[in-house]
């Protein structure tokens, strides 16, 4: 049986996955996660955009604040998430129930996966003198939905900045 934070996982990324398939991107999972690439979202029309991503999970409220979402990334997430690379990056959250039995719920009528994702790109962050990890503030009107993966894919496609 999988621990906690194994079903964790397997629930952001079924997340990301389901988000991308409603918004027509595909998602390609690299065999191993060396550089902080959980995966990559790849658009089949105009110039092909691709826009790789680190996905987390968390069920901690404390890091979940009335205008923004706070959490602590490791340092090496960090550095290889604000790295100026050709594909851009960006790190995606999901927000999830302190009680696991909230997590999902089914029935013929709908299947539930409760609380949402949020997103943000590192790009341009300084770097810092933390030598463990750097606490990452993402407004919570980032909400990662199919809307806003088509506004960054389109964003990506036209080689400008994702985030502010």
């Amino acid at each position: 049986m999988m621990n906690v934070t194994q079903r964790m996982e397997c629930l952001s990324t079924a997340y990301v996955q389901a988000v991308a398939a409603q918004a027509g991107f595909q998602v390609s999972r690299p065999p191993v996660d060396d550089d902080s690439v959980d995966g990559q979202f790849m658009g089949r029309a105009g110039r092909r955009p691709r826009l790789d991503f680190q996905i987390k999970a968390t069920a901690q409220q404390a890091f979940i604040g009335a205008d923004r979402i706070t959490f602590p990334l490791s340092l090496k997430n960090y550095e290889d998430l604000r790295a100026d690379c050709v594909v851009p990056r960006i790190l995606i959250v999901l927000a999830m129930p302190e009680n696991e039995a909230e997590w999902l719920a089914q029935s013929e009528a709908e299947l539930i996966l409760r609380r949402c994702a949020y997103w943000r790109s590192l790009a341009g962050e300084p770097a810092t003198g933390n030598t463990t990890s750097v606490t990452v503030h993402i407004p919570r009107d980032r909400l990662f939905t199919p809307e806003s993966l088509t506004d960054m894919m389109r964003r990506v496609e036209a080689e400008e900045p994702l985030w502010p």
